[in-house]
Protein backbone atom coordinates (compact mmCIF):
# COMPACT_ATOMS: atom_id res chain seq x y z
CA UNK A 1 0.00 0.00 0.00
CA UNK A 2 2.56 2.31 1.21
CA UNK A 3 4.52 1.70 -2.43
CA UNK A 4 1.33 2.50 -4.04
CA UNK A 5 0.63 6.30 -2.52
CA UNK A 6 4.81 6.42 -3.33
CA UNK A 7 4.55 5.73 -6.81
CA UNK A 8 0.82 8.09 -6.56
CA UNK A 9 2.84 10.64 -5.05
CA UNK A 10 5.76 10.88 -7.64
CA UNK A 11 2.81 10.99 -10.64
CA UNK A 12 1.04 13.86 -9.45
CA UNK A 13 2.98 16.36 -10.56
CA UNK A 14 4.91 17.30 -6.96
CA UNK A 15 8.21 17.30 -8.63
CA UNK A 16 8.60 21.02 -7.50
CA UNK A 17 12.11 21.21 -5.40
CA UNK A 18 10.58 21.14 -1.58
CA UNK A 19 10.56 25.04 -0.27
CA UNK A 20 9.33 26.90 2.84
CA UNK A 21 7.03 29.47 0.40
CA UNK A 22 6.01 31.15 4.30
CA UNK A 23 9.52 31.23 5.46
CA UNK A 24 10.52 32.45 2.38
CA UNK A 25 7.86 34.95 2.16
CA UNK A 26 8.71 36.41 5.74
CA UNK A 27 11.83 36.23 5.74
CA UNK A 28 13.29 36.46 2.02
CA UNK A 29 15.24 39.15 0.27
CA UNK A 30 13.68 40.73 -2.83
CA UNK A 31 15.39 40.57 -5.93
CA UNK A 32 14.72 39.84 -9.80
CA UNK A 33 14.99 37.10 -12.01
CA UNK A 34 15.15 36.24 -15.60
CA UNK A 35 12.64 34.04 -17.13
CA UNK A 36 14.06 31.56 -18.96
CA UNK A 37 10.98 29.16 -19.94
CA UNK A 38 7.42 28.61 -19.27
CA UNK A 39 5.56 25.63 -19.54
CA UNK A 40 2.07 24.34 -19.31
CA UNK A 41 1.61 20.82 -17.40
CA UNK A 42 -0.79 18.91 -18.88
CA UNK A 43 -0.47 15.73 -17.01
CA UNK A 44 -2.67 18.11 -14.24
CA UNK A 45 -6.26 19.65 -14.49
CA UNK A 46 -8.23 21.29 -11.54
CA UNK A 47 -11.44 23.10 -12.85
CA UNK A 48 -10.31 22.96 -15.86
CA UNK A 49 -7.02 24.67 -15.45
CA UNK A 50 -3.30 23.35 -15.98
CA UNK A 51 -0.86 24.61 -13.59
CA UNK A 52 2.02 26.65 -15.63
CA UNK A 53 5.84 25.72 -14.52
CA UNK A 54 7.56 29.13 -14.78
CA UNK A 55 11.58 28.60 -14.95
CA UNK A 56 13.87 31.37 -14.01
CA UNK A 57 17.35 32.85 -13.29
CA UNK A 58 18.78 35.01 -10.53
CA UNK A 59 21.77 35.78 -8.74
CA UNK A 60 22.28 35.46 -5.08
CA UNK A 61 25.78 35.56 -3.04
CA UNK A 62 27.54 35.93 -6.50
CA UNK A 63 26.34 33.03 -7.75
CA UNK A 64 23.61 31.95 -10.21
CA UNK A 65 20.41 30.22 -9.22
CA UNK A 66 17.96 27.98 -11.40
CA UNK A 67 15.10 27.13 -10.19
CA UNK A 68 11.29 26.51 -10.92
CA UNK A 69 7.66 27.31 -9.75
CA UNK A 70 4.37 25.96 -10.22
CA UNK A 71 0.95 27.93 -10.36
CA UNK A 72 -2.49 27.69 -11.24
CA UNK A 73 -3.21 31.39 -11.81
CA UNK A 74 -3.22 32.52 -15.33
CA UNK A 75 -4.82 35.54 -15.53
CA UNK A 76 -1.36 37.22 -13.36
CA UNK A 77 1.16 35.30 -15.94
CA UNK A 78 -0.87 35.06 -19.21
CA UNK A 79 1.59 38.45 -20.41
CA UNK A 80 4.56 37.00 -18.78
CA UNK A 81 7.05 35.15 -21.65
CA UNK A 82 10.82 34.13 -21.70
CA UNK A 83 13.41 36.99 -20.84
CA UNK A 84 10.85 38.79 -18.75
CA UNK A 85 12.30 40.26 -15.45
CA UNK A 86 10.23 39.10 -12.66
CA UNK A 87 9.98 40.39 -8.79
CA UNK A 88 11.23 37.13 -6.60
CA UNK A 89 12.09 36.75 -2.73
CA UNK A 90 15.42 34.58 -2.10
CA UNK A 91 16.47 32.71 0.86
CA UNK A 92 19.32 30.37 1.22
CA UNK A 93 19.31 29.37 -2.03
CA UNK A 94 15.27 28.62 -2.82
CA UNK A 95 12.93 31.46 -3.92
CA UNK A 96 9.31 31.94 -4.77
CA UNK A 97 7.74 34.65 -7.34
CA UNK A 98 6.48 37.62 -5.48
CA UNK A 99 2.71 37.87 -5.33
CA UNK A 100 1.58 34.50 -6.92
CA UNK A 101 0.86 31.78 -5.08
CA UNK A 102 2.83 28.09 -5.78
CA UNK A 103 0.44 25.48 -6.44
CA UNK A 104 0.77 22.11 -5.00
CA UNK A 105 -1.15 19.08 -5.66
CA UNK A 106 -2.81 18.37 -2.62
CA UNK A 107 -1.38 14.96 -1.89
CA UNK A 108 -3.02 14.50 1.74
CA UNK A 109 -6.69 13.36 -0.20
CA UNK A 110 -4.39 9.90 -1.75
CA UNK A 111 -4.23 9.13 1.88
CA UNK A 112 -7.62 10.62 3.17
CA UNK A 113 -9.48 9.28 0.51
CA UNK A 114 -8.93 5.35 1.39
CA UNK A 115 -10.12 6.21 5.05
CA UNK A 116 -14.41 5.94 4.20
CA UNK A 117 -13.88 2.69 2.67
CA UNK A 118 -11.75 1.09 5.23
CA UNK A 119 -14.67 1.99 7.90
CA UNK A 120 -17.34 0.48 5.56
CA UNK A 121 -15.26 -2.76 4.74
CA UNK A 122 -13.61 -2.80 8.37
CA UNK A 123 -16.83 -4.60 10.05
CA UNK A 124 -17.06 -7.18 6.85
CA UNK A 125 -13.53 -7.97 7.75
CA UNK A 126 -13.72 -8.83 11.18
CA UNK A 127 -16.98 -10.54 10.57
CA UNK A 128 -15.60 -12.84 8.05
CA UNK A 129 -11.88 -13.34 10.29
CA UNK A 130 -14.07 -13.85 13.00
CA UNK A 131 -16.16 -16.66 11.02
CA UNK A 132 -13.28 -18.22 9.43
CA UNK A 133 -11.35 -18.62 12.94
CA UNK A 134 -14.56 -20.48 14.24
CA UNK A 135 -14.58 -22.37 10.69
CA UNK A 136 -10.97 -23.54 11.18
CA UNK A 137 -11.67 -24.82 14.31
CA UNK A 138 -14.33 -26.85 13.46
CA UNK A 139 -12.64 -28.02 10.76
CA UNK A 140 -9.87 -29.29 12.62
CA UNK A 141 -11.79 -30.32 15.70
CA UNK A 142 -15.22 -30.83 14.67
CA UNK A 143 -17.12 -34.49 14.64
CA UNK A 144 -18.77 -34.97 11.90
CA UNK A 145 -22.76 -35.44 12.25
CA UNK A 146 -25.48 -35.68 9.80
CA UNK A 147 -28.52 -33.04 9.78
CA UNK A 148 -31.56 -31.82 7.75
CA UNK A 149 -31.75 -29.24 5.41
CA UNK A 150 -34.19 -26.83 6.60
CA UNK A 151 -33.35 -24.01 4.22
CA UNK A 152 -31.38 -23.11 1.48
CA UNK A 153 -30.60 -19.58 0.34
CA UNK A 154 -27.91 -17.32 -1.62
CA UNK A 155 -25.95 -14.88 1.02
CA UNK A 156 -24.35 -12.01 -0.36
CA UNK A 157 -22.46 -9.45 2.33
CA UNK A 158 -22.14 -6.48 -0.17
CA UNK A 159 -25.65 -6.30 -2.71
CA UNK A 160 -24.58 -6.48 -6.39
CA UNK A 161 -20.54 -7.33 -5.09
CA UNK A 162 -18.87 -10.71 -5.17
CA UNK A 163 -17.23 -9.83 -1.73
CA UNK A 164 -18.50 -12.40 0.32
CA UNK A 165 -20.81 -14.46 -1.46
CA UNK A 166 -21.91 -17.99 -0.27
CA UNK A 167 -25.10 -20.13 0.74
CA UNK A 168 -26.34 -19.59 3.96
CA UNK A 169 -27.40 -23.21 5.37
CA UNK A 170 -30.26 -23.89 7.61
CA UNK A 171 -30.23 -27.30 9.20
CA UNK A 172 -31.59 -29.58 12.04
CA UNK A 173 -29.76 -31.82 14.05
CA UNK A 174 -29.61 -33.59 17.45
CA UNK A 175 -27.35 -33.46 20.70
CA UNK A 176 -25.99 -36.06 22.07
CA UNK A 177 -28.32 -35.78 25.12
CA UNK A 178 -31.33 -35.75 22.01
CA UNK A 179 -32.05 -32.27 21.79
CA UNK A 180 -33.19 -30.53 18.26
CA UNK A 181 -30.82 -27.67 17.16
CA UNK A 182 -31.46 -25.58 14.44
CA UNK A 183 -28.06 -24.71 13.10
CA UNK A 184 -27.11 -22.02 10.24
CA UNK A 185 -23.95 -22.09 8.64
CA UNK A 186 -22.41 -20.30 5.12
CA UNK A 187 -20.76 -22.65 3.28
CA UNK A 188 -19.02 -20.97 -0.13
CA UNK A 189 -19.79 -24.40 -1.84
CA UNK A 190 -22.24 -23.83 -3.98
CA UNK A 191 -22.72 -26.96 -5.88
CA UNK A 192 -24.83 -27.47 -2.49
CA UNK A 193 -28.07 -25.77 -4.34
CA UNK A 194 -27.95 -28.17 -7.21
CA UNK A 195 -27.44 -31.23 -5.34
CA UNK A 196 -29.76 -30.71 -2.16
CA UNK A 197 -33.12 -29.90 -1.18
CA UNK A 198 -34.88 -28.65 1.39
CA UNK A 199 -35.51 -32.18 3.72
CA UNK A 200 -32.23 -33.63 2.20
CA UNK A 201 -29.22 -34.71 4.80
CA UNK A 202 -26.19 -32.68 5.14
CA UNK A 203 -23.19 -33.69 6.81
CA UNK A 204 -22.31 -31.03 9.38
CA UNK A 205 -18.96 -30.27 11.86
CA UNK A 206 -19.81 -30.10 15.52
CA UNK A 207 -18.08 -29.07 18.47
CA UNK A 208 -17.54 -31.57 20.96
CA UNK A 209 -17.36 -29.50 23.86
CA UNK A 210 -20.40 -27.30 22.63
CA UNK A 211 -22.77 -29.06 20.95
CA UNK A 212 -24.57 -25.68 19.98
CA UNK A 213 -21.96 -24.72 17.81
CA UNK A 214 -21.81 -26.29 14.16
CA UNK A 215 -21.50 -26.05 10.62
CA UNK A 216 -21.88 -27.36 6.99
CA UNK A 217 -18.76 -29.90 5.70
CA UNK A 218 -17.58 -28.17 2.45
CA UNK A 219 -18.22 -30.79 0.56
CA UNK A 220 -15.41 -29.51 -2.33
CA UNK A 221 -12.83 -28.60 0.48
CA UNK A 222 -12.80 -31.77 1.65
CA UNK A 223 -12.73 -33.98 -1.38
CA UNK A 224 -10.01 -31.83 -2.37
CA UNK A 225 -8.16 -32.42 0.54
CA UNK A 226 -8.94 -35.65 1.12
CA UNK A 227 -10.22 -35.18 4.86
CA UNK A 228 -11.66 -38.83 4.46
CA UNK A 229 -15.42 -38.09 5.29
CA UNK A 230 -17.88 -40.45 3.30
CA UNK A 231 -20.80 -38.06 1.73
CA UNK A 232 -22.40 -41.33 0.48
Amino acid sequence: MATIFTLVFSLTGNDMPKVDYELIDAQGIETTAEISNIETDYTVTVNGLHPTVISYQYIEDGQAIESEYKVLEEVKIEALAAGDDITIKSLNGQSAIKNIKPYHFPTTLFFLAPIPFLLFGLPFLLYIIVRTSKELKLYKYGQVKSARIVSIMPKYTIPFVSIGQGVKVHYEYETGDGNKIVGESVTSDFSIISDKRTGDTILIFVEPDNEYKSCVVPKLDALKNNWHINFE
